[in-house]
């Protein structure tokens, strides 16, 4: 198991045959030379150097340079053309899960705040977030409830029924959101889960369940996420750059089938999670049907690192073999937290990536 937010270097072998190093792969940790490393328009950029993210402070991307970082879990940041948007706000973690490297009171600074679903591992710190921010906060009817009963005043926040028609629009940036299923995984597993890590780790101080119970309190356990309180949210670009971000996934709706036929071929850049099943052999069926139906051409995955209540993380390695092997038009990367993920978004090396922060 690696430990939670020190991601591992992907090994040598399957760099080399990935599509990710032939154009602008970061290794980490390898002692090899990134291949974009003489790319000066995207290494140059302060903001793809920054550990910062946009939201705190942080340098913002010059030119058509999209910046995306992931905050841990779900979260994840997309800084373009002057514009800050956060996605999900769950940084204030419980016991035994890794920093993130920053505080929830550093967040300072968003144009539109994005929740997938209202669990307390995407919904927590909303409350702090917003009022910070001023930022208005969009998601379904479940999501814009709990975030008023965590303090969010209604009327900064936005509730949407993810038909695919809604489209918000901030400086260059346009936002869609689209009605997903949350998951199919049978109630009971992330006990069942847990129980197995008491076997192997001591239980929690009286100090960790405290901290442990007040995050999870920040947030809806209300049954009907699973198939009603779940948003998926494209982000359209002027000359038709698009990214899409899940922070969950399970069999497609209708209505994610639809959005998959309206952005074909397929999206610049995917955001989907793998989990929670820790077992590879289960989860790659719920995770890869996403991608073979967006065929991004970069993926960057969510919610792998300190599966709630259980502390565990998923290993990328099956899941990234299987793109290699079946979606060679797919690159994938295993961020860092907070590291920025510099995109094009035009001209001919459209879609050239570059992993800086190091």
């Amino acid at each position: 198991m690696r430990t939670a937010g020190l991601l591992r270097a992907l090994p040598a072998a399957l760099i080399a045959s990935a599509a990710l190093l032939s154009a602008c792969g970061h290794d980490h940790g390898s002692g090899m030379t990134p291949a974009n490393a003489a790319d000066a328009p995207l290494a140059s950029d302060p903001a793809c150097q920054s550990l910062v993210p946009a939201s705190q402070g942080g340098p913002l991307p010059q030119g058509d340079t999209a910046v995306l970082r992931w905050l841990g879990t779900a979260n994840y940041e997309l800084a373009y053309h002057g514009v800050v948007v956060i996605m999900d706000t769950y940084y204030e973690r419980p016991a035994r899960t890794a920093s993130l490297g920053f505080t929830v009171s550093q967040v300072q600074k968003a144009n539109v705040i994005l929740i997938g679903h209202a669990h307390s591992d995407h919904i927590s710190d909303i409350a702090a977030v917003a009022a910070q921010t001023k930022a208005q906060v969009i998601g379904s009817a479940i999501t814009t409830k709990e975030a008023q009963v965590l303090g969010v005043p209604a009327s900064q926040t936005t509730t949407v029924t993810g038909n695919n028609t809604e489209k918000f629009t901030y400086g260059d940036i346009t936002v869609s959101p689209t009605h997903i299923i949350h998951s199919t995984i049978e109630a009971g597993l992330t006990t069942q889960l847990a129980a197995l890590y008491a076997l192997d780790a001591p239980p929690l101080t009286a100090a960790e369940q405290q901290q442990h119970d007040a995050v999870s309190a920040r947030g809806s356990s209300d049954p009907n996420i699973i198939t009603q309180g779940t948003m998926g949210f494209t982000f359209t670009f002027p000359n038709g750059f698009r990214i899409v971000w899940f922070d969950s996934v399970s069999n497609p709706s209708p209505e994610e089938l639809q959005l998959a036929t309206s952005v074909a071929p397929g999206v610049d850049v995917g955001i989907f999670p793998w989990t929670p099943h820790p077992i590879a052999e289960t989860q790659l069926g719920y995770t890869f049907q996403h991608l073979q139906l967006f065929k991004p051409k970069l993926f960057l995955p969510d919610h792998h690192d300190a599966i709630w209540g259980a502390w565990l993380d998923n290993g990328l390695s099956p899941l990234f073999t299987k793109i290699r092997d079946e979606l060679p038009g797919t690159k994938y990367v295993e961020p860092l937290y907070r590291s920025p993920i510099c995109i094009r978004t035009t001209g001919n090396s459209r879609d050239e990536f570059f992993m800086g922060g190091t």
